[in-house]
């Protein structure tokens, strides 16, 4: 019966997870320094990280960003590898800074756009399966939604002619991303105490297509009256997302007896972020057979659903410090991935309901934890040619109860800066990123009517990101 939920309502806990997820950052300063910037954030950047940091903008600014990412994954499936890749070139960031004239303190807005989370990824699989076989698994009562028995893989009483000794081989695309467009604000309130607050429109889209094979190359099926040679299936899910968000933030600088900053500590609390999905599935499947009439195929009428998705709130804290050409930060992050929630669904009230049990019980609280220096090879104060080298990581638990330190997400980044005449900088950085994880294919039930779940053993997963940052200060 979960088997049947599932295909007919094509919602997994997965895909609120997939909008609480972080992003990878959004300038090559941030990237570079491992994004710990809740204390140290300023100017565009800011915005993104800890609007209090605004405070501290003292001339105008705008900023433009483009970000190349490669994604590669190594699966191991019933003890056979399988690598593959994808690339992605997105605007990373577009947008402006101004601070207003005061008398005292400092008041600053700031508008634009940012890539906030990026959906794209890729799984091939293929291995030789002795135990079982796609087909049960997608057993339906209806039979307009049993793709098997439409297509005479199943007889008249639901019992699957395919059960095991077969080739199995896949392929998994997902693309798409979740878009910010802010207006955020900083300002003094008090000498060296400044707060600040960023409001998110949030829109984008997900893709997911999956093509899943399975064949006879021992010819056990090939024989009458069935005469099996393969059969395919087609999954494909297009989602339309849009939501909101707010983010406050408080921002303390502490000054030497010159009145020179030498630390800031830096506070954000992240809101949850309220989406509204629509969601729109087909699923087709074809089979082969060495007799006429070859090949069939049958496709399910379209599937159209919509919800609501509430992220859990974030906790952030962070502090950075040095001279005027050392610059270490680092900053630590909370989010209770529990507290994911569906709501406002076309769906059944009771698949809801169990949805956000399952999410309680597979879900649990994690850290995040950056880090990065920054060194000026020659002191900016005395300078009007200022090259940066910036070395960074970080580290973001799983938010699967029970994972370890293996499916955390790992990051290492390092980048350089160059800023001309206290107008120009050009900014690039590179971030790699690795962890482990696996990917759910379908369930079946043992002759003891045991409930398995058929994953891919293993996904070793790289990431890559080659971010870009032009900014003018006038």
């Amino acid at each position: 019966m979960l088997s049947v939920s599932f295909n007919a309502y094509a919602q997994y806990p997965e895909d609120a997870l997939r909008l609480a997820e972080t992003g990878y950052g959004v300038s090559a300063r941030s990237i570079a320094m491992g994004n710990a910037m809740t204390g140290l954030a300023q100017g565009f950047d800011a915005a993104f990280f800890n609007p209090a940091g605004l405070a501290q903008s003292r001339e105008s600014e705008v900023t433009l960003g483009l970000n190349f990412l490669g994604y590669s994954d190594n699966a191991t499936y019933l003890g056979t590898n399988t690598s593959s890749s994808i690339t992605q070139t997105d605007l990373t960031n577009l947008g402006i800074v101004y601070p207003f004239p005061t008398t005292r303190g400092s008041f600053v807005i700031s508008f634009g756009y940012g890539r906030g989370i990026d959906f794209n990824s890729t799984l091939s699989f293929k291995g030789f399966n002795t135990n079982s076989s796609i087909v049960p698994s997608l057993y339906d009562p209806d039979t307009t939604l049993d793709i098997p028995y439409m297509l005479y893989l199943e007889d008249a009483a639901g019992n699957p002619l395919i059960t095991k000794n077969v080739q199995q081989n896949g392929t998994e695309e997902r693309t798409g991303g979740i878009n910010k467009w802010f207006a955020s604000m900083g300002l003094d309130v008090a000498p060296d105490f400044s707060i600040g607050i960023t409001l998110n429109l949030l829109s984008g889209s997900y893709e997911y297509t999956r093509r899943f094979t399975e064949s006879d190359p021992q010819g056990i099926y090939n024989y009458n009256p069935l005469y099996f040679s393969s059969f395919t299936l087609n999954n494909e899910d297009h989602q339309d997302i849009s939501g909101w968000n707010a983010e406050v933030g408080l921002m303390y600088r502490v000054r030497d007896v010159e009145g020179n900053t030498m630390a800031r500590i830096g506070a954000t609390i992240t809101f949850p972020s309220f989406y509204t999905v629509t969601d729109n599935f087909n699923d087709k499947g074809t089979a082969y057979y060495t007799t006429p009439p070859s090949p069939l195929t049958y496709t399910l009428p379209t599937g159209n659903n919509s919800y609501d998705v509430t992220t859990p709130i974030k906790f952030g804290i962070g502090a950075s410090g040095g001279t005027s050409q050392l610059t270490v930060a680092a900053d630590m992050e909370y989010t209770d991935y529990s507290q994911l929630e569906f709501s406002n669904s076309t769906l059944p009230s009771d698949f809801i309901s169990n949805l956000n049990s399952q999410i309680r019980q597979e879900f649990r609280g994690a850290l995040t934890l950056r880090g990065g220096v920054e060194y000026a090879l020659v002191d900016p104060r005395y300078s009007l040619f200022v090259p940066c080298l910036r070395v960074g990581g970080g580290y973001i638990e799983s938010p699967y109860s029970g994972d370890t330190y293996n499916q955390a997400q790992k990051f290492m980044s390092g980048g350089v800066g160059l800023k001309i005449q206290n107008t120009v900088s050009f900014d690039m950085a590179y971030q790699y990123g690795w962890w482990n994880t696996s990917s759910y294919e379908y369930s079946y039930y043992t002759s003891g009517n045991q409930l398995i779940t058929q994953r891919t053993s293993n996904e070793k997963v790289t990431n890559s990101n080659i971010v870009i940052t032009f900014k003018y200060d006038f």
